[in-house]
């Protein structure tokens, strides 16, 4: 829910809004904010796919240091498809192999993607060398329930990675290609009508100081797992 007690996710809800004519409360109506439709494939790219761009949400005035990173979203029956254009001045990785930290080894890019209504979900990770990391979380913080103890990382590992992905130097940064297919969300296809909650992410990796961060989702912090904050989109045919 957010402050004003409506849902971002699609239900109709009741905001609280003071009048200075009359110098009273009221309670006003309004409505879901539209799911983004995010269009077939008709050749498994996502070439033509619906367009996001990373932002810092917040703070009021970006990182002087923040590249733009451009990503495109489309889906086929067994996959969905994600392209991302990163600017970079400076790209680097010292990852070796997958499933490591990838955020502590300096340039990633990372997908978080969520079914519907349910708790659980997946955060994919793509480095300038590609290498790979897969997790399946049960729900926010690593947690089944709000009261449930979190799960242990290594547990929540998916081995061996179940996404394809390609990464290549870009005239201005890097580029990188992702297929995620359906069995990564265990369901059978996708098809017209799903709706899920995405974030792109990314993590900006300087030779000095720390990494300039950025996201599609609305965070009003620098918390990354907060799915109630991703943007809702639903696939269209």
């Amino acid at each position: 829910m957010d402050s004003f007690g409506g849902n971002r996710n699609g239900e109709f809800g009741i905001k609280l809004v003071f009048s200075a004519l009359t110098g009273c409360a009221k309670l006003s109506f309004f409505p879901p904010p539209m799911k983004i439709p995010i269009p077939r494939s008709t050749d498994s790219t996502a070439r033509h796919g619906a367009e996001f761009r990373l932002l810092q949400p917040w703070q009021d005035k970006p990182d002087a240091a923040l590249c733009p990173t451009d990503v495109r979203l489309a889906w086929t029956p067994e996959a969905l498809l994600v392209e991302a254009d990163l600017a970079d001045n400076d790209v680097t990785t010292r990852a070796t192999a997958d499933n490591q930290w990838m955020w502590e080894l300096g340039d990633v890019f990372e997908v978080f993607m969520q079914i519907g209504e349910r708790r659980d979900y997946v955060e994919l990770h793509v480095t300038p060398n590609n290498k790979r990391m897969h997790l399946r979380l049960p729900g926010a913080r690593g947690k089944a329930s709000e009261d449930a103890v979190p799960v242990p990382f290594a547990e929540l590992l998916v081995c061996p990675v179940g996404f394809e992905s390609t990464s290549a130097p870009a005239p201005n940064g890097w580029r990188v290609t992702m297929s995620i297919p359906a069995s990564v969300f265990r369901v059978p296809v996708f098809h017209p009508g799903l709706a899920l909650r995405v974030s792109f992410c990314r993590y900006d990796a300087a030779a000095t100081g720390e990494p300039v961060l950025s996201t599609t989702a609305d965070h009003p912090v620098i918390a990354f797992h907060r799915p109630h904050e991703w943007t809702t989109v639903r696939l269209v045919e």
